[in-house]
């Protein structure tokens, strides 16, 4: 998001006219005793290292959920809400690759190489961009299947969710390019108003998001349709798992990039100017660590909520377990319907 390109403005080189700005406000407030609300450097530190560790674990873990997708050793992950999971995935590992070297920054660039910094800010604007989008889209996809199951399955198909993905990573490409006009000779004014409104955007995905999240959960508690159908009782529990995810992003991402928000507008001179400005850029750094974990704690979700995840991964494990349980209870079926078979025929005899 570009709010995490200003939030790293205390890197060497990362967006360097909007460093220049947050300095000014900082210059404002000089006195000879620190505030209780700045940073020292080790807290940067701290908050540097913590923020690359989440980034790091939510790297291996979306890449574990597109390589169960990809491979699929048991054809049952390749189609209908899955599709959207596995470009939510390849998102969140997007946004967590650029965060960990956004944040890395002073480990990686230490040559302060303006190319760097424009290609891994891109890189979080356009991956955070497109998994809010995303998991808007696979709301609106619940909402369907929930509020219309019959035309809905027939109008979601694999072909047109996959064209629906297409078009929001375009837009999400567009948003991520937009974040880097500063390298342009842009004004910072102009870059600081882009960056805002770019916020605005994904605070209007997510207040969609709830709106639909909530009519699906009403449907769900008003509706008996998933008893006693697995069917059903594998949609609702995507739902509840979709709804869960907004909460998630509703309490970690979304609190920072309001703060991110806010300390704009002050930067731009809206709210005020001085020790405002410096608390909300101290506030908005100590919470990147949370903020990054939204992307990092969808796998787990998948892996706690979704059966068919579970069996996936358990196929990775230990294929021949797997396969062992499907044949056992096959022979199973087998065994009880010729029973029941021969049963018949001494009742006819």
């Amino acid at each position: 998001m570009p709010a995490l390109a200003g939030q790293s403005t205390s890197s060497p080189s990362i967006m360097k006219t909007v460093s220049s700005n947050a300095s000014n406000a900082s210059n404002e407030t000089t006195s000879s005793s620190k505030l209780w609300f700045e940073l020292t450097e080790e807290d940067k530190m701290k908050v540097r290292i913590a923020t690359m560790s989440v980034a790091a674990v939510g790297i291996l873990l979306n890449l574990v959920v597109i390589i169960a997708i990809v491979i699929d050793p048991l054809k049952i992950l390749r189609k209908g809400p899955w599709i959207t999971i596995l470009n939510l995935a390849t998102a969140d590992l997007i946004s967590c690759i650029s965060a960990f070297c956004l944040w890395g920054e002073t480990f990686f660039n230490k040559t302060q190489n303006d190319l760097y910094s424009a290609t891994v800010t891109f890189g979080w604007t356009f991956g955070v961009s497109a998994s809010f989008l995303l998991l808007t889209f696979f709301a609106v996809q619940i909402f369907l299947l929930t509020k219309f199951p019959l035309k809905s399955r027939y109008c979601l198909t694999t072909q047109r969710i996959a064209l629906v993905c297409i078009l929001l990573w375009l837009f999400a490409c567009l948003l991520g390019f937009s974040c880097i006009v500063v390298w342009l000779d842009k004004p910072k004014l102009d870059y600081l108003k882009i960056s805002a409104a770019q916020i605005g955007v994904l605070q209007i995905a997510l207040v969609v998001q709830i709106v639909l999240n909530i009519q699906v959960a009403f449907e769900i508690i008003r509706s008996g349709r998933s008893a006693g159908n697995p069917e059903n009782a594998k949609h609702k529990n995507i739902a509840k798992t979709v709804i869960i995810l907004t909460l998630i992003l509703f309490f970690t991402a979304f609190p920072y990039f309001i703060v991110q928000q806010i300390d704009f507008l002050v930067r731009l001179g809206y709210l005020g100017q001085g020790k405002t400005a410096k608390a909300l850029f101290s506030l908005s750094r100590c919470y990147v660590p949370i903020a990054i974990l939204n992307f990092g704690a969808n796998p787990i979700l998948y892996a706690l909520r979704l059966p068919d995840y579970r069996q996936t991964l358990l196929a990775f494990v230990g294929k021949k377990e797997v396969r062992s349980r499907s044949s056992s209870l096959r022979s199973q079926r087998t065994s009880v319907t010729k029973s029941h078979t021969k049963e018949m025929k001494e009742q006819l005899m």
